[in-house]
C-alpha cells in the first residue's frame, strides 16, 4: 500500500504521555477494537480473508486527519483487533484490509480514494486491485478510566473476476495471420472513498494479465479484482486485437450475471467466472464453473 499525502498533519494522538491530572481530563484513554468478518453467513473468517488492516483515525469535530497505523498478519494472528490511546473527544475510524501493492491511498483536497496506483500514473494504467475490505465506526472516548470497546464489522470493496479463453492461442484470422489476443474490463470504478462508495463519474477501463492455461495449451486464464460494480452499471469485458486495436467481440456484464443469476448487490462474497470459447461457428459464452469456495457462506 502506497500513501499519498497532499496536506501533510500528523498529530500524537496514538502515544501514551505523562499524565498526572487527578481527573485524568486531557489524558488519554484506551480504545480497544475488535475485528470481526462473516461473509455471507454468520461464522467469523476474518482470518481466512484478511491478512493486513490499515487504519486510520479522524477527528469527527472537524474530520481532520490524526493518524494511521498498520496490522500486519503476524499482529491480527496474536489479536484479532487494535488497542489505541486517544486523547478524550470523538472520533471516526477507518479501516482497509488487504491493502497491499496494488492499492494507493490519496489524502488529497477532494477526501481520501483508495485505488490502484495506475491511477496516478500518465497514461492511467489499471490491472486490477488488492482483494479488499472495508470497515468505519464512530467512538466517543471519555475523561475518565473507563475503556472504550468497540467491534469493527468488515464489508468486501471488491469483486472476484476470472475468465478462461478457450481456443484462443494461436489463434488465424479471416487474413491468414495470427491475431494476439488483448483483453480490456471497461467501465470499472476507478476509486472508492472513505464511505466506501465506489466512484460512479470516474471509471476506468481494467487491462488484466493473461496467462497461459498449464491444463490446455490453447486456452488463457485471467483472475483479477475490480472494485464494487452493481448489477446495474455498464461494464463490459472486451475481446480485441492487440496489434491494431480492433474489438474482436464485447460482452456486456451486467447481461452475463443476469443470465446465470449471479447475485452482486447485497452479497459480501462475489465471483463472476466467464468462459469465453471461439471455434468454427464463432465465439459462445458460458458461466466457467470453478471450484471458487467462497468463505463465510453457511446457513448457520
Amino acid at each position: 500500500m502506497r500513501l499519498r499525502y497532499i496536506i501533510a498533519f500528523m498529530t500524537a494522538f496514538l502515544s501514551m504521555t505523562g499524565c498526572i491530572r487527578e481527573d485524568r481530563s486531557g489524558c488519554p484513554g484506551d480504545v480497544l477494537l475488535t475485528f470481526l468478518y462473516t461473509g455471507d453467513g454468520f461464522s467469523d473468517i476474518f482470518p481466512d480473508t484478511i491478512d493486513e488492516v490499515a487504519l486510520f483515525i479522524y477527528s469527527a469535530a472537524d474530520n481532520s486527519f490524526v493518524s494511521q497505523m498498520t496490522l500486519t498478519k503476524e499482529e491480527l494472528e496474536l489479536n484479532q483487533g487494535a488497542w489505541l490511546s486517544l486523547l478524550p473527544g470523538d472520533y471516526r475510524i477507518v479501516l482497509w484490509g488487504n491493502a497491499f501493492d496494488r492499492t494507493e491511498i490519496d489524502f488529497g483536497p477532494d477526501g481520501a480514494k483508495v485505488s490502484e496506483p495506475g491511477f496516478y500514473s500518465s497514461p492511467e494504467e489499471y490491472s486490477g486491485t488488492d482483494p479488499l475490505y472495508y470497515s468505519s465506526i464512530e467512538i466517543s472516548v471519555p475523561e475518565s478510566l473507563r475503556d472504550t470497546r468497540r467491534e469493527c464489522v468488515f464489508k468486501s470493496s471488491h469483486i472476484k473476476m476470472y475468465v478462461r479463453l478457450t481456443g484462443f492461442r494461436d489463434i488465424i484470422g479471416p487474413d491468414g495471420d495470427e491475431i494476439v489476443i488483448g483483453v480490456t474490463h471497461s467501465g470499472c470504478p476507478a476509486y472508492t472513498d472513505f464511505f466506501n462508495i465506489p466512484s460512479e463519474d470516474v471509471r476506468c477501463d481494467i487491462s488484466p494479465a493473461l496467462v497461459e492455461d498449464p491444463e490446455d495449451d490453447e486456452s488463457y486464464i485471467l483472475t483479477y479484482n475490480v472494485l464494487r460494480f452493481s448489477e446495474d452499471d455498464d461494464t463490459s469485458l472486451i475481446l480485441y486485437n492487440a496489434e491494431d486495436g480492433s474489438e474482436l467481440y464485447r460482452l456486456s456484464i451486467p447481461d452475463f450475471i443476469r443470465k446465470y443469476g449471479i447475485a452482486v448487490d447485497g452479497m459480501q462474497e462475489v465471483t463472476v467466472a466467464i468462459q469465453v470459447t471461439t471455434g468454427p461457428i464463432g465465439i459462445e459464452i458460458s458461466e466457467w464453473n470453478i471450484e471458487d469456495v467462497k468463505p463465510g457462506f453457511d446457513k448457520g
